[in-house]
C-alpha cells in the first residue's frame, strides 16, 4: 500500500506562471510587509506532498497548518536577512546554484522558445506519420568501412536477413522493431518513412555508430485520437526548438574561449582517481554509472590546502571562478563516471568542466541582460531565497541543547521513575540518484512489485545506509523532514521521493510502536534516554518560542475569507521542473509541517491582553 492512491509526477516545461498568474489581488496572509498571495499558497500547497490520508488533504485544518508553516518560513527568512545571512557562503552556494537554472531557462525562453516558428506543414507531416506504424530491423557497426562494405554487398548480391543472421545485433532482433512517430532520431525517421516494404536505407551515422535499416511491413490507423494529436504537436514543437537551439548555440559560442587552469585540472584528476581507487569496494554501479556526491567531493576537497582552493581555476576575464567555488558546484551537481579507469575519469572531468563553463556563460549572459528581474523569474527566486534563508536561521536556532545529569535526575524523580518512550518505527529505504529512476520504481510498485526487490535492483549503495534494509527511528534525525513524514504514515505505506543529499529517497514504513510509559528502577539505566527526551524537547521549544516571538514583533495578518475560499489540489503531486539548456529539480521547495509555533504565539498575545 502506498501513501498516495496515485502519485502524479508532473514535469513542468513552461514557466510556472503559466499555471499560476502572478496576480497580487488576493492576499492569504501578510507577514510584516511580505504578502503570501493566493497564487503562491496554491502553488506551494498543490506541489508539496502532504503525508496522511488523501481524504484529509483538502481539510480546513491542513490548509491552515500549511499557511502557518509558510508564515514561519517568512518570519525566519526575515530574521536571517537581518542577521546578514544573505552574504554567507552557505546561502550563496545554495541560492546561486538554483538561480542559475532560472537564468538559463529565461535565456532559453527568449532565444529559443520565443524565436521558434512551428509551420503547419511540419504538423501535417507529423499527423500523417503518426497514422503509420513501421516494423523494421537494423544492421549496426562502429566501423565506417565495414558498414560501407555491407551496404555494397546488400546492393549487389546479399540479402538483408542473411547478413543480419551472422551479426551480434541479430540476438536482440528476434522480432521486428515497432517504430512510431517521434520514437527515432528525426534524420533516421525521415529515411524510414520514405521506405517501401523490403527497401533498405543507406548507412546512417549516429553518435554510437552506423546503421542500415530494412522496412518489413507497416500498418495505418484510420483516425488519430486526441492523445496522438497532442504527441504530434509536442514532438514537432520540441524538434523545432532543437533547430533554433542549435542555431543559437553555434552563433552564441562562436569564438568564445574560457580556459581552466591546467595544473589544477591535473591535481583534481589525480585526487578523484586516488579516491576512487582507495574506495573501490564502496563504489557501486547503479544505472550503468558511479556517482560522487557532496560527502565524497568534500573529502577530496580536504586533500587540498586553503591556498590552493582559493586559486583561480576557471579563467573568466571578469569574476574568475576559484577552485573552491568549482568544487561547491561539483558537490551540488554530482560527478558521474561509468568505469574506474584513470583515462576515463580524466575524460569525464574534462567534459564536466566544459559543461560547467558553458552553463556559467549562459547564466552570466542572462544576468547581464537583467533576466533575474523578469517578473516570473523574480517571483520564483523569491520563494527559493526565503526558503534557503529560513533554513539557515532554523539551523542556527535549532542547535543542540545540553542536558545536565541534575536535570535528568529531577525529571526521573518528578515522574516517579516513569520514563516516556517515544514512538519507534522501522522503515525500508531506496536511495536513488535520479528522478527517472524514481518514476520507474513507482511504476513498478503500481504493478505490485515487492519493495525490497526494487531496492535490490535500483538502490544506490551508501556508506552510512544500506538501501532497502531496515532503518530504525534512532538512526534518523528527529528534526528531519523524514521523521515528520513517517510520524503520519501507516504501516505498509510508501512515500517519496524525498530530496536528500546526493539523490532521492523513497521510504516504506515497516513497523510502528506507539509512544508508551515505562517504569525504570534505576536512574543510571534511564539517564541517556531521559537526556535524549529532554534535549529534543528543549530544541523544539527553543525553535517554537523563537518563531512565536518573531511573530509578536511582526505585524501578522491572516485573511480567513481568502484562505477558506482557496481551492487546492486534493491529489498529492510531486512536481519537477525541466529547464531550458538542461537540468531539472523540484518545482517548489519542500517544507515539512512546522505549525506548532502558532499556538505559542496565540498564548503570548493572550497574556499581553490582560
Amino acid at each position: 500500500m502506498r501513501i498516495f492512491k496515485k502519485i502524479n509526477f508532473l514535469f513542468v516545461l513552461l514557466s510556472l506562471n503559466v499555471l499560476y498568474a502572478q496576480g497580487q489581488k488576493d492576499i492569504v496572509a501578510k507577514v510584516g510587509n511580505i504578502p503570501i498571495t493566493k497564487e503562491e499558497f496554491q502553488k506551494r500547497f498543490d506541489f508539496t506532498p502532504h503525508p496522511g490520508s488523501i481524504g484529509d488533504v483538502d481539510s480546513t485544518l491542513t490548509k491552515r497548518e500549511f499557511l502557518h508553516t509558510l508564515i514561519a518560513e517568512k518570519l525566519l527568512a526575515g530574521d536571517a536577512f537581518k542577521k546578514g545571512f544573505e552574504s554567507s557562503a552557505e546561502y550563496l552556494k545554495a541560492y546561486n546554484y538554483v538561480r542559475d537554472f532560472y537564468l538559463r531557462d529565461a535565456l532559453y525562453t527568449m532565444e529559443v522558445k520565443n524565436k521558434t516558428v512551428i509551420p503547419d506543414s511540419a504538423l501535417a507531416i507529423g499527423r500523417e506519420r503518426m497514422r503509420r506504424t513501421l516494423m523494421v530491423k537494423f544492421i549496426f557497426s562502429r566501423d565506417e568501412k565495414e558498414i560501407t562494405d555491407i551496404y555494397r554487398s546488400l546492393m549487389t548480391h546479399a540479402t538483408f536477413d542473411s547478413v543480419l543472421s551472422t551479426r551480434p545485433e541479430n540476438a536482440e532482433q528476434k522480432k521486428t522493431i515497432e517504430i512510431t512517430f517521434g520514437k527515432m532520431n528525426e534524420e533516421v525517421e525521415n529515411y524510414l518513412y520514405s521506405l517501401k516494404p523490403t527497401e533498405i536505407t543507406p548507412p546512417i551515422e549516429l553518435p554510437e555508430g552506423w546503421y542500415i535499416f530494412r522496412l518489413y511491413s507497416g500498418t495505418i490507423k484510420d483516425d488519430l485520437q486526441d492523445i496522438d494529436i497532442q504527441k504530434v504537436e509536442r514532438v514537432v514543437r520540441d524538434r523545432m526548438y532543437d533547430r533554433t537551439y542549435q542555431a543559437f548555440y553555434k552563433k552564441f559560442f562562436k569564438g568564445v574561449v574560457v580556459d581552466a587552469d591546467r595544473s589544477i585540472f591535473q591535481d583534481l584528476w589525480k585526487a578523484l582517481y586516488k579516491y576512487i581507487k582507495e574506495n573501490d569496494k564502496f563504489l557501486v554501479l547503479k544505472n550503468k554509472k558511479y556517482t560522487l556526491f557532496e560527502k565524497e567531493i568534500n573529502i577530496i576537497r580536504g586533500t587540498f590546502s586553503q591556498q590552493r582552493l582559493n586559486t583561480k581555476f576557471i579563467k573568466f576575464s571578469e569574476k574568475p571562478v576559484t577552485f573552491n567555488d568549482f568544487l561547491d558546484y561539483m558537490s551540488s551537481e554530482g560527478f558521474e563516471f561509468v568505469n574506474k579507469d584513470s583515462a576515463h575519469v580524466g575524460s569525464r572531468l574534462n567534459t564536466f568542466i566544459s559543461t560547467y563553463i558553458q552553463n556559467e556563460i549562459l547564466a552570466r549572459e542572462a544576468l547581464k541582460r537583467g533576466y533575474d528581474k523578469l517578473a516570473d523569474v523574480e517571483s520564483e527566486l523569491k520563494i527559493w531565497r526565503e526558503y534557503f534563508l529560513a533554513n539557515l536561521d532554523m539551523k542556527q536556532i535549532y542547535k543542540k541543547e545540553t542536558v545536565t545529569d541534575e536535570e535528568a535526575r529531577e525529571f526521573y524523580n518528578k515522574n516517579n521513575k516513569i520514563v516516556p518512550r517515544p514512538a519507534e518505527f522501522k522503515i525500508s529505504e531506496i536511495l536513488v540518484d535520479s528522478l527517472d529512476t524514481v518514476n520507474k520504481i513507482f511504476s513498478e510498485l503500481d504493478k505490485g512489485k515487492d519493495f525490497k526487490e526494487l531496492a535490490a535492483r535500483y538502490a544506490r549503495e551508501d556508506s552510512t545506509r544500506n538501501s532497502g534494509s531496515e532503518i530504525s527511528s534512532n538512526q534518523i534525525d528527529s528534526a528531519s523532514g523524514v521523521w515528520q513524514i513517517v510520524s503520519k504514515m501507516k504501516v505498509g505505506e510508501v512515500y517519496g521521493p524525498i530530496k536528500v543529499r546526493g539523490g532521492f529517497s523513497i521510504i516504506k514504513l515497516l513497523k510502528r510502536d506507539e509512544p508508551k510509559q515505562e517504569r525504570v528502577e534505576t536512574f543510571e539505566e534511564a539517564k541517556n534516554d531521559i537526556k535524549d527526551i529532554l534535549q529534543t524537547e528543549k530544541m523544539n521549544k527553543k525553535l517554537i518560542d523563537y518563531t512565536a516571538r518573531l511573530a509578536m514583533d511582526t505585524k501578522l495578518e491572516i485573511n480567513d475569507k481568502v484562505l477558506n475560499s482557496t481551492k487546492v489540489n486534493t491529489v498529492n503531486m510531486i512536481v519537477y521542473r525541466r529547464f531550458g539548456f538542461g537540468g531539472q529539480q523540484i518545482a517548489v521547495p519542500y517544507t515539512p509541517n512546522f505549525s506548532d509555533w502558532y499556538k505559542k504565539y496565540l498564548e503570548l498575545r493572550k497574556s499581553l491582553s490582560f
